[in-house]
């Protein structure tokens, strides 16, 4: 079963909330927010991100995804995970025939 990007960045979004001790009612945190430049997850974090992120989705995340700006956030890492996921990959391809 595929899961959509809004669904991995709930996901994504409980995880790095516990994981990194961010308060639910942060002003500063959302989806859109740079986690990194805004201090959310630093490079021991990003590691944690990453090994989740393999394990829950199943998904390894290339360096090209890993180093682009589209990752620095909650929904973009979404997108990316949601972009490496076989169930969306085929779900892509069935609408484009």
């Amino acid at each position: 079963m595929g899961m959509n990007a809004s669904g991995i960045a709930e996901k994504l979004e409980q995880f790095l909330c516990v994981s990194f001790g961010i308060a639910e009612d942060d002003p500063g945190f959302n989806r859109s927010v740079d986690l990194f430049m805004a201090g959310y997850v630093d490079s021991v974090g990003v590691i944690e991100t990453l090994a989740y992120i393999t394990e829950v989705f199943g998904v390894e995340v290339p360096d090209e995804a890993l180093l682009s700006e589209t990752f620095s956030t909650i929904d973009g890492m979404a997108q990316v995970v949601a972009g490496l996921m076989p169930m969306e990959a085929s779900a892509k391809w069935d609408v484009q025939k």
